[in-house]
């Protein structure tokens, strides 16, 4: 499984986060998820959360922006047509610490996550 997580500064909200890189895996995922066809969301490169990717205690998969998605559909906290909405414009409203589950198996990861600057593109 490839990990792509790098330090990053976002001079727009002067908060240093980290850089999760999606990965074609995470791309695939969100697509199906979606119901989309992935090249519909091919402008994202990743996002900038408050912290590194965790490895999930229950299958291994790194926490990733497939895993947000996955809580706000299946939770029915956001439609599909919203989440595309903010993949493509970036959050709209003030951001909100998340308790994740992983895509893949259900487990929760530990703590919360905030995904402190929109998307990469």
């Amino acid at each position: 499984m490839e990990f792509h997580n790098e330090t990053s500064t976002n001079p727009s909200k002067e908060t240093t986060g980290f850089r999760w890189v999606l990965t074609s895996e995470e791309r695939s995922n969100i697509a199906k998820i979606l119901e989309i066809e992935e090249d519909t969301i091919s402008h994202v490169k990743g996002n900038v959360m408050c912290r590194e990717r965790m490895q999930c205690g229950g299958c291994g998969k790194l926490s990733g922006l497939d895993d947000l998605v996955h809580n706000a559909v299946t939770a029915r906290v956001h439609s599909r047509d919203f989440i595309l909405e903010v993949m493509a414009g970036g959050p709209q409203t003030r951001l909100y610490a998340h308790k994740m589950q992983c895509s893949n198996c259900s487990h929760g990861y530990e703590g919360v996550f905030i995904n402190w600057g929109g998307y990469m593109e």
